[in-house]
């Protein structure tokens, strides 16, 4: 038995969103605020017992999508998956109802208002009351309104619309349904006498922000939460008999004697006999065996220091989390030793201080038997290490949550393909708000240097995750960007690779070089043919094209001045270095750009493209093309972001422009330039408008 689906309505901030998961190991992923630890604690309210019985739910759980939250339903609806036929599995089970071998059950929790609320709104519906009556009546709702209750074998899908509608009602026009119809069978029944935490077990590993504090503390102390599970099964009648002779030998040793007879002496000598209270100096280890277990504490020590052990505070970090981790995964251990359907293992962000190594083997060594675990993680390498058919991508979309299951839709096989692909470095375009695939080292070191000396802001700072593919095959990693999968954007920059040499009777077609622009320019039109067809009906997915390469784009985009500065720099001896700048300035672009590509070529272009980043400056120009898949990718682009570009190349220009005599230069272009520069500045947001 294992979690298949988990929906959410309108709590917290997720307003629609549907997970889905897979039996074994599931991971979260997502930025910051995504909503990773909102997902837990959702599916905790139904299945974690060490939560409180009586969950306090407020107004601020409700979706601020919502215009008012009085009247709607907050839903979390937990759909199980291959149901054993225990009676407490045939509970859940949808199958008693619709009579067939499903082995799919339910478990729902819905926050409503009370039925006389929810009778009250149906009956103004009845009496077609006016818009201001119902909006009056649901003014004057307060949580202590609504009510709590959990269901087995829900099966209305509230992700859809139009069943909200039907069952909680229709805010739109003010249509509620009879809260006398109960309609259990899309709704679940509510039984009294089932009680879900005595079918399943559920373990919460949270986010560790100080592992050392909660090894210490009595209440968070996993080591204590183990040692009460076998405390009731000690006889400590002996123990306890010691620990009692031991108090008496403390308190009856000599120099205690003496100093208790000193503090009574001198008690007595300033106040005097009559107030002097009766003093009595004792050992007070505890007498009862659950206190005296409460003062075990861990101690610990390096598998290098062989004979040393210290305490807690002495270890490492990434130490005391793998300590705490460890200690949780025992407690689950034993919970799993009992006979439940299912176990449930949550763990949130375990990367914490944690080697790499580690991070990528914890959930392959470990043997969750009948268990299934969930992970939440800002990690590339756990997400890596995880099957994408097993991940969900959360992303913050406003006031609201947006949930992308990757694998949707593609085959198996396909499946495998990219997960193999997915390492530790191109994982990270999972968690990007938008992706720019490129073909090699070239584009991956020299477009973000362009990109933050141009317009002083950097790809990461508008969330554009740009991935080395190493070769011309994007398709199978710019499949997972989808209306079905991950709704991103996503750029493909590749080179068309047009024949710099221009078709002639005169060409020698037995020529090497000639040859392979001839064959790199068809290999290119075929390349756009497939990526255009694969991606017409794709409108998260677009192709971006280098006319002929990358460096002779970068280099006919008017930087000959960058790449000449290249020259002088990789030749020491100058009649290399004039013959390389003498065919760099040729204007038969032939020549030019067949020398670019030697130099490239020459160096390596990973090398040619790290030697150029050296001369990059303001006033180097981005082909129009890269300009273009950076625009497609950038609608999260937003006015701050557009200010720090705008401040940048003002600043930039007005340096320039007032540090150099320009002949011919109205001063009055510089002061405007001062005046735009300071309103940048001042955050005057109207100023922006100049550049759009």
């Amino acid at each position: 038995m294992y979690i298949s689906k988990l929906s959410i309505k309108n709590f917290r901030n997720f307003n629609n969103a549907k997970f889905t998961f897979n039996e074994g190991v599931n991971t979260l992923i997502g930025e910051n605020g995504a909503g990773k630890s909102n997902a837990f604690y959702a599916i905790r309210m139904l299945l974690d017992a060490t939560l409180p019985r009586s969950i306090k739910i407020t107004e601020n759980d409700f979706n601020r999508n919502l215009t008012s939250w009085r009247g709607h339903w907050i839903i979390i609806q937990i759909e199980f998956s291959d149901l054993s036929d225990d009676e407490g599995a045939q509970m859940l089970s949808h199958s008693i109802e619709r009579m067939d071998d499903s082995k799919i059950g339910s478990y729902a929790l819905y926050f409503r208002p009370s039925k006389e609320i929810r009778k009250k709104l149906f009956e103004l519906t009845q009496d077609f009351a006016e818009t201001n009556c119902f909006q009056e009546f649901l003014d004057k709702i307060s949580i202590d309104d609504y009510e709590l209750v959990f269901t087995c074998r829900s099966k209305a899908n509230f992700n859809n619309p139009e069943i909200y509608k039907q069952y909680v009602g229709n805010f739109d026009y003010y249509e509620f349904p009879d809260p006398e119809i109960e309609a259990q069978d899309e709704l679940g029944f509510i039984s009294h006498k089932f009680s879900i935490y005595e079918e399943v077990t559920c373990t919460y590993i949270k986010a560790l922000r100080d592992a050392e504090y909660e090894l210490k503390n009595l209440r968070s102390n996993p080591l204590m939460n183990l040692v009460k599970d076998f405390s009731h099964k000690i006889d400590g009648t002996v123990i306890i008999e010691q620990v009692r002779n031991l108090n008496s030998s403390i308190g009856g040793l000599e120099e205690i004697k003496k100093l208790r007879s000193q503090v009574r002496n001198t008690m007595q000598n300033t106040i005097g006999t009559t107030y002097a209270p009766t003093i009595d100096i004792k050992s007070q280890l505890p007498e009862d065996m659950n206190k005296l277990l409460q003062t075990l504490t861990l101690w610990v020590g390096d598998s290098e220091d062989i004979g040393y052990q210290g305490q807690i505070n002495e270890l490492s970090l990434g130490g005391a989390n793998l300590l705490y981790i460890s200690l949780k995964l025992l407690e689950y251990e034993i919970k799993q030793s009992t006979q439940k359907l299912a176990h449930f293992l949550l763990i949130e962000e375990p990367e914490a201080h944690i080697h790499n190594h580690i991070q990528k083997t914890l959930f392959d060594k470990y043997n969750y038997h009948n268990t299934q675990v969930i992970v939440s993680t800002h990690s590339t390498h756990i997400s890596a290490a995880n099957k994408i058919s097993s991940i969900n991508i959360l992303s913050k979309n406003k006031k609201e949550a947006l949930v992308f299951q990757p694998s949707v839709g593609l085959e198996k096989s396909e499946c495998i393909k990219i997960e193999r692909y997915l390492d530790s470095l191109r994982s990270t375009l999972l968690f990007a708000k938008s992706v720019i695939l490129v073909e090699g080292d070239a584009e991956l070191i020299l477009i973000p240097v362009l990109f933050k000396k141009i317009f002083g802001i950097s790809l990461d700072e508008i969330g554009i995750s740009l991935i080395n593919m190493n070769s011309t095959v994007f398709k199978h990693i710019a499949m997972l960007f989808h209306e079905d999968r991950i709704q991103r954007k996503c750029a493909i920059i590749t080179d068309l690779d047009k024949s710099i040499i221009k078709e002639s009777e005169q060409n020698d077609t037995k020529d090497e070089f000639v040859r392979k622009c001839f064959n790199s320019e068809k290999s290119g039109k075929e390349r756009k043919e497939k990526l255009e067809k694969e991606f017409a009906e794709n409108l998260w997915v677009e192709s971006f094209f280098a006319i002929h390469t990358f460096e002779v784009d970068l280099f006919m985009a008017n930087n000959l001045e960058e790449f000449l500065n290249v020259v002088n720099f990789i030749y020491t001896k100058q009649n290399a270095i004039d013959n390389s700048l003498s065919k760099l300035k040729n204007e038969n672009t032939e020549i030019s750009y067949k020398e670019v590509l030697r130099l490239a070529n020459y160096l390596g272009k990973g090398w040619f493209a790290l030697t150029l980043a050296d001369f990059i400056d303001e006033d180097t120009e981005i082909p129009q093309y890269i300009l273009e898949a950076v625009a497609f990718c950038c609608e999260h682009f937003n006015d701050e972001h557009f200010k720090i570009a705008a401040s940048h190349r003002i600043e930039k220009l007005y340096e320039k422009w007032n540090s150099n005599n320009i002949i011919g230069l109205d001063s009055s272009v510089i002061q405007e330039l001062k005046l735009l520069k300071d309103s940048l500045n001042l955050n005057e947001k109207k100023e922006l408008s100049v550049f759009k």
